[in-house]
Parts: C-alpha cells; structure tokens; sequence
C-alpha cells in the first residue's frame, strides 16, 4: 500500500521575508518623503507679508491698470522714479538681466513703481527706454496715486518707508528721496515671500542676493505651476 506523501513544511522565513521586504520598503518612502520635506522646508522662501487690495495704476504706455489683472501670476517688485542719481538705474539694469534669464515664464511679471507723483507715462517711457527696456506686457513701469502707492508699497510689499534727503546730502537738484533699492517677490497667491537686496555694496553680499533671488523665483514659479491661482467660484 502506497504511502501518501508528507506535506512539505513551509519555512517561516517564507511567509516573514516578503513582510520584511515590505516593511522596510514603507520604511525608506517615509524616510525619503521626511527628506524631502526638509529639503523643501530649507528652499522654501518664507511669507512675510500678502498684498490684499487691488490698486490702479497708470502703465508707462499711458494704459490705466489695475494690479488684479495680474492674480494668479509671480511678482517681482521694484521701486523707482525716472530722475533718480543714485540706485534706481542698477536695480533696472540686474532686472533686466533677470526679465531676460525668465523670458520664457509666461506666469512671471515685473513691476517696477515710480515713488515720485510727478512721474509721467511719457518719463516712465523714456526711462524704460533708455536703460533699454523694451515695450513688454510682462514689465510695467507703474504709477498712481501717491499716497496710495506708498501705502500699498510700506504696508503690504513690506518696503522701508520713502524719506526726503537733505538738501546738504543731495547729488543733484533732483535727488529727493531716500527709498529702498531692494527688490520684492510676491507667490502668485498674492503672498510677500522676499525682499533680496541686490544693490548691496558688499561684492559678496550682492553676489549671495542675486543668487538667492533666482532661487526663490524658480521655487516660486514651480509652486504656481503645481497648484494654479483659481479665481473664486471656480473648481
């Protein structure tokens, strides 16, 4: 009479090597999603601010703006005036250096606001041309209302206040304001997430904010390229 055969024994090791596997594959995604949390937490530049009221405003092409057009786009900010002696000609030159290193960002724009009320389309346009910024709907040389445009400028860009300079310290008959050279980047959800001082006297210290302020708009424009700006009432 045959014998059945024993049932073969199925080593732990069978059952407990997949689990195994499996566990410590859970284990390294967790870790590596911990990593790139981190990693994400370091570039991500900080809100410091949120620009929280629409402003109109006069383009240099003699246009009436409004800064609500431009929801749902990145921001790079500057403050200016067209007879400036000192500063404001440098912050345009690296901008443009910039504007020209992102031509190819549909969602990124340049504002550049003059402080000075007396500042026309017609001055704003000569001063765009002859640092040689051309007519382009992604860079708008901005005025309004003065006191709305400071308050706009100090309170919710977070830029120092404009102060008068003394007439003992002026270059020339023209040189009338003390104003911050640095320049702001807004997400496209309207947050403020820098001020990069780019005009630093410091060799060094420009270098180390001109990096930074290319670092923060690739972060930035790769933000608003996973989650899009989406007008209210729309899904």
């Amino acid at each position: 009479m045959n014998e059945s055969p024993a049932p073969t024994k199925l080593s732990p090791w069978t059952i407990w090597v997949p689990i195994i596997i499996a566990a410590l594959g859970i284990v390294v995604f967790y870790n590596y999603l911990i990593y790139r949390s981190r990693i994400d937490s370091v570039d991500r530049p900080p809100v410091i601010g949120r620009l929280e009221k629409d402003l109109e405003l006069t383009e240099r092409s003699g246009k009436t703006v409004h800064l609500a057009d431009l929801k749902g786009k990145v921001l790079v900010i500057s403050w200016v005036f067209t007879r400036c002696p000192r500063g404001c000609a440098a912050v345009i030159a690296k901008l443009k250096k910039l504007h020209g290193e992102f031509a190819n960002e549909p969602n990124l724009q340049f504002l550049s606001f003059t402080l000075d009320a007396e500042d026309t389309p017609e001055m704003m346009k000569k001063f765009a041309t002859t640092l040689g910024i051309a007519d382009d709907a992604n860079w708008w040389f901005l005025n309004g209302e003065k006191a709305a445009v400071r308050k706009f400028m100090t309170s919710q860009v977070q830029f120092r206040p404009v102060q008068d300079m003394p007439e003992a310290d002026r270059l020339s008959p023209d040189d009338k304001y003390i104003h911050d050279l640095r320049v702001a980047i807004i997400d496209h959800l309207g947050h403020v997430r820098g001020l990069e001082d780019i005009l630093n006297p410091d060799p060094e210290f420009a270098k180390f904010w001109d990096e930074k302020l290319r670092k923060d708009l690739r972060y930035l424009i790769n933000e608003q390229k996973k989650t899009p700006y989406q007008p209210a009432g729309t899904k």
